[in-house]
């Protein structure tokens, strides 16, 4: 018996793994802004500290890793990542310049931040509210949709 549920249980984290989708973060904006020009997308900057910060995990958790929100990215953004390291900020890194120069520019001012754009790095919002809820984030995501 206890073979039994040992197996079901491994099965059952089998098919997680299996089912679960990889959806491409960009870490270079020229790049983010090259893809989304070629495939006609807006772009969605994400501003976290995933290691170290508890609403970007619980973001990570509820929203990034949702299959309604990868469906929806997959299809309309590119997903621009900023993702600040736990263990001290290293000022002179590539990482901590591009948080900063981020964070002025589209003026955001906390962790995490969700930035929309057009395929040009122009901004069309930040979002607001809960960055955790899926329902917030979509329907902010979805009110902006290009046509």
């Amino acid at each position: 018996m206890k073979i039994r549920i040992i197996f079901i249980i491994f099965l059952l984290l089998l098919t997680q793994f299996t089912f679960s989708q990889e959806i491409n973060m960009i870490k270079d904006w020229d790049e983010a802004k090259t893809i989304a020009t070629k495939e006609n997308k807006q772009i969605l900057i994400i501003l976290t500290g995933s290691e170290w910060c508890a609403p970007c995990r619980k973001m990570d958790k509820k929203v990034i890793a949702h299959h309604e929100f990868q469906d929806y990215a997959k299809k309309n953004l590119v997903l621009f990542l900023i993702d600040l390291p736990g263990g001290g900020i290293i000022y002179n890194s590539k990482v901590n310049q591009d948080y900063e120069k981020f964070k002025s520019k589209f003026q955001a001012d906390a962790l995490p931040s969700l930035i929309l754009t057009d395929k040009n790095g122009i901004k069309i919002k930040n979002l607001k509210g809960k960055m955790h809820r899926l329902k917030n984030v979509m329907k902010q995501l979805k009110s902006n949709r290009s046509s």
